[in-house]
């Protein structure tokens, strides 16, 4: 009768806490800038990120850690980050390292940036906005955090941002405005500088690790406590400062999520003798187990089929995995929680995006006075399908991605069983609309896409923009295009904001808007989109549509082209691509005259200019083909740079191209 009792009020507790469960996705980027390579080196945000990311972790945050980014380095983290956080409940970015503003803009510095010219600021440091603007458009709250409020550590102080040449004023963060359920968080006041402290944290960066870890503590109350820490740790000189536009109470650690069982009485602990065999067979059985995960699928149950299913038995993490998140159907796992057996079966693990490596998790099983530990190891694994057609810079995608003329025949059989196991993954839609491209059945490519992009898959908006603009199998409309890249523009796409941008500043098709176009072409290059900087090299080293030329600012963008390994802004550079060199020697890159005159092919719109080209080999995307243009003759595109598995010169950077 008492065991029964006993059993009762264990299940009792675990639907009490089922039902005040969370199950929210929460999603934090950790970023710690210490070694830079031009200017001197920062003591503390290495130690701030660890510090910072145990946090999160402890909090049931899935966290992306990164130290010591290059531009590069943080594009590709960045990108595995936002796909991590589409639909995210909450998003954060913590960054902990060199920043400044220049005329009311703020910038994250990254370790490999010299700003020696007034066109680097564009090219080689993060703009806060561009961040805050992505977070945006993928999860219900953002927070942005930043312990950046350092002087200019540059001794250059103009930089060109946007149609103006800016001369840096000041010190520290400026004041950021953000949209309805955002906070953002500075280490002190706008305009003044943050201090590192006398240990090994900064002083801001340790108050918010151990206040953050306060249980059932609302955001905004929590940095109230680490402003008063600072305040009195700097004697006053620092004092943190945030912008709230928060609608929804945010609470990042939450109370005992997991009731440990009542204490077992002197009879009890006699049985635990008898049945401590429970805990041996429980341990083989999900001991020394590999399992194999797909990663970019959402939680996948890990089916451990624990043999005992004595309700008193418990299980708490002994070690958590290194990347990834584990979860219950009802609430995200941290290192610290603990599980009954009957809970075990519905154990699920997420691999993080862009992390490869296997992982390990231990458990410690416990039966009263018994306990043993077992270790299993996860194993994530990309799905055949993005393999064989994912695309570049694809927000939603989970790999570096292959352009359309490196899509092979094997991608249409893989792409098609994955949308058969996962029909709710609009990704695979998508990459099967690819693969049917690459085989030229237009048709069935084009309602691929449209499923793709009626699921909610960001860039398959911007793929039937392009089909629109290139009349495939109907009329070209270049207004149905425009609207669609516009789109697939407020949600963040590289490609859309590059082909929209590009519209408003020239007026195709729609009136022109210099001012935004230009806008929307510089946000496409931060993230890393080559076609972008190769448009903004040719309005800066001709001068269009009012702005002034310089070739200066041309160049700037070249050499970014160059560095994400672009044949055509290599080919104007004077140099020679090649997949294994990772850093090309720059034969022709200081003075602005070796610029010379740039030719582009644009995309045909509704009224394409009468302008007849020598015949001359079609002027290349950055992966040296032309733009893909629709019809049966384009199902398989061809031209310079990469073909068939990838393995040309040609770099694998990214196109307008579907």
């Amino acid at each position: 009768m008492l065991r029964c009792c006993v059993h009762l009020a264990i299940l009792f507790l675990i639907g009490l806490t089922t039902f005040e469960a969370h199950a929210d996705r929460r999603v934090a980027l950790v970023i710690g800038n210490s070694e830079y390579r031009e200017i001197p080196a920062l003591k503390n945000p290495d130690k701030d990120a660890d510090d910072v990311s145990d946090t999160f972790r402890l909090a049931g945050f899935e966290v992306f850690a990164a130290k010591d980014l290059t531009r590069l380095q943080f594009e590709e983290r960045f990108r595995h980050y936002l796909a991590a956080a589409d639909g995210a409940d909450l998003a954060v970015v913590y960054y902990s390292g060199h920043g400044f503003q220049i005329g009311g803009e703020n910038f994250l510095i990254p370790v490999d940036a010299s700003l020696k010219d007034a066109a680097d600021m564009e090219v080689q440091a993060i703009k806060v906005d561009d961040i805050l603007r992505q977070l945006r458009s993928r999860s219900k709250i953002q927070m942005i955090i930043l312990d950046a409020c350092r002087n200019n550590p540059f001794p250059r102080k103009d930089y060109w941002l946007r149609d103006q040449l800016i001369v840096a004023g000041g010190s520290g963060l400026a004041q950021v405005t953000g949209s309805q359920n955002t906070l953002i968080a500075f280490a002190t006041e706008p305009g003044a500088v943050a201090y590192d402290g006398s240990g090994d944290l900064s002083p801001f960066s340790s108050s918010f690790s151990r206040r953050a870890l306060a249980p059932d503590q609302e955001i905004r109350s929590v940095m109230a406590a680490v402003r008063r820490d600072v305040v009195k740790a700097t004697n006053g000189k620092q004092v943190p400062w945030e912008n709230s536009s928060l609608l929804d109470d945010v609470v990042l650690m939450r109370g005992a999520e997991q009731p440990a069982p009542p204490p077992l009485d002197a009879q009890q602990n006699e049985q635990v003798a008898e049945r401590g065999i429970q805990v041996a067979d429980a341990a083989e059985a999900i001991g020394s187990r590999d399992i194999r995960v797909p990663v970019g699928v959402g939680p996948v149950p890990l089916k451990l089929d624990l043999p005992a299913k004595d309700a008193s038995i418990s299980l708490k993490l002994a070690s958590y995995p290194a990347t990834g998140t584990l979860s219950l159907p009802d609430r995200v796992l941290s290192p610290q929680s603990s599980l009954m057996a009957a809970e075990v079966d519905n154990l699920r693990y997420e691999p993080q995006i862009g992390s490869a490596a296997p992982v390990e998790v231990g458990f410690e099983i416990r039966l009263g006075n018994a306990a043993k530990r077992a270790t299993i190891k996860l194993s994530p694994g990309v799905d055949p399908c993005d393999q064989a057609a994912g695309e570049p810079l694809d927000l939603q995608g989970i790999v570096p991605g292959r352009l359309p003329n490196e899509i092979g025949g094997g991608a249409l059989e893989t792409c098609e069983a994955a949308v058969k196991s996962y029909p709710d993954i609009a990704r695979f839609r998508y990459e099967l609309g690819r693969a049917l491209l690459a085989a030229g059945r237009i048709d069935e490519a084009r309602q691929a896409i449209q499923e793709a992009a009626d699921k909610g898959h960001i860039r398959a908006l911007f793929a039937l923009g392009t089909i629109a603009s290139s009349g495939t199998g109907t009329a070209v409309d270049t207004s149905k295009a425009n609207d669609l890249y516009s789109k697939a523009s407020d949600k963040g796409d590289p490609y859309a904001l590059a082909a929209w941008g590009r519209a408003l500043f020239n007026g195709l098709g729609v009136e022109r808007d210099t001012g935004k176009g230009l806008d929307l072409l510089l946000q496409a290059a931060a993230m890393g989109h080559v076609d972008a900087m190769k448009e903004l090299a040719v309005i800066f080293e001709e001068g269009r549509n009012g702005l002034p030329a310089d070739p200066a600012r041309a160049l700037a963008f070249l050499q970014a082209g160059m560095e994400r390994q672009d044949v055509y802004s290599m080919g104007i550079l004077g140099l020679s691509a090649h997949p294994a060199r990772t850093t090309p020697v720059v034969m022709a890159c200081k003075a602005p005259k070796v610029i010379t005159k740039i030719k582009v092919v644009r995309v045909p719109v509704s009224k394409p200019k009468t302008v007849t080209p020598p015949k001359v080999k079609p002027t290349p995307t950055e992966t040296g083909r032309t733009f893909w243009t629709g019809g049966s003759s384009h199902a398989a595109p061809t031209g310079g740079g990469n073909t068939g598995d990838g393995e040309g010169d040609g770099g694998n950077t990214g196109s307008d191209g579907l």
